[in-house]
């Protein structure tokens, strides 16, 4: 069954702001029944769907020739650095139960859901609910076409906000988990390992103070992306990637249709002229990601692939537009009212007016 377009929006927007509703009340109340079904919702939105996304039919495709196959002809797909192992294990244990496709759409959507909400709830958790919703409604859609990576970005935003509120007392258990994310982030997506080394940037970046922030900042954000191909070469030469992923990312024609660097562009100068209100480390934390995230989509205009990167930021540049559109009235609802407007109209002209993901129509399993 096939939604038609206003009926796929109503539907998008509907399950996407109920589960930020849903997270409020959680939070308010201190129950965790709302919070639990705000994170089921979108992921079993991702999971009902059958031709929605560029990627839907390659994955059902994907699912039913691990069925088909030895487990040796599976593991061969990891041993050769075709495909992650986690995907590969779950499509195994999905078909071995005799699920539907649906399955890995299901887990994977739980799994984006999930670190989102653990992601903003470590940076406010008394905004935790509104900056989930609004990942809903601009990043998680793009989850529909870029499954594997998409989870990978919600794992490694987890693991940058919790990097930013560590404490002195707790280096030791932060590194640990900071690394067992990084490999959970692995085996969902290898791309994840070009990131691994921003992790550990806002550590060094912490206590630089004045003026010389922004040019530190643009610096480092610039050499991140520098480095990307000397970076991708050597994971292919240990065998991390393999020569099929390394042409994938490097020869994947750009597009002229770069909404998020303009939008990363426009909030990145204002956040940066708004910066001297206040000295808050996490105003550092997101200008320095804010600041990398530009950058890797500007790349986006030459390199689909690389300019795809930039989605490991794109957390931390909504959550940061969230905080801009508080500063504009001292209303107490004011920020709900605008962060939903800027994320309803980003949506329609994103995924509807320029079709970007084709998640429009909406088409549900039959």
């Amino acid at each position: 069954m096939e939604l038609d377009v206003f009926a796929s929006i109503a539907l998008y927007l509907a399950v996407f702001l109920a589960a930020g509703a849903l997270a409020y009340f959680g939070e308010k109340k201190k129950t965790i029944t709302p919070i639990i079904l705000a994170l089921l919702l979108p992921a079993l939105l991702a999971g009902l769907r059958f031709t929605t996304g560029t990627d839907s039919i390659t994955y059902r495709a994907f699912y039913s020739e691990i069925g088909a196959e030895s487990f040796e002809a599976s593991m061969s797909r990891i041993n050769d650095g075709s495909m992650e192992p986690f995907i590969v294990f779950l499509a195994r244990i999905g078909n071995a139960l005799h699920l539907d496709a649906s399955f890995i759409f299901i887990i994977f959507g739980i799994i984006t859901t999930l670190f989102f909400y653990l992601t903003a709830r470590t940076i406010s958790r008394k905004s935790a609910w509104l900056y989930y919703g609004m990942l809903l409604v601009i990043v998680f859609p793009e989850s529909f076409n870029i499954m594997r990576q998409l989870a990978a970005v919600a794992v490694q935003a987890y693991a940058l906000s919790h990097i930013y509120e560590r404490r002195r007392n707790s280096l030791k258990p932060s590194l640990l988990l900071v690394i067992l994310l990084s490999a959970f982030s692995l085996s969902l997506h290898y791309s994840s390992i070009l990131i691994l080394p921003v992790l550990f940037l806002p550590l060094a970046i912490r206590y630089i103070r004045g003026r010389s922030l922004y040019f530190v900042l643009a610096v480092l954000a610039i050499a991140c992306v520098c480095a990307f191909p000397a970076m991708l070469s050597f994971v292919t030469e240990i065998g991390l990637l393999s020569p099929k992923h390394y042409v994938t990312f490097m020869e994947t024609p750009g597009s002229i249709i770069n909404v998020k660097f303009f939008a990363a562009s426009i909030l990145t100068i204002v956040y940066a002229i708004n910066y001297h209100r206040s000295k808050l480390r996490r105003d550092k934390f997101l200008s320095f990601l804010m600041l990398i995230g530009t950058v890797y989509s500007a790349i986006g205009f030459y390199s689909g692939y690389v300019g795809r990167m930039a989605n490991f930021f794109w957390v931390f540049i909504v959550i940061a537009a969230v905080d801009l559109l508080g500063q504009l009235s001292e209303k107490k609802y004011s920020r709900v009212i605008l962060s939903i407007l800027l994320g309803v109209l980003y949506f329609v002209g994103y995924y509807a007016v320029l079709g970007l993901g084709e998640i429009i129509p909406y088409s549900f399993i039959v």
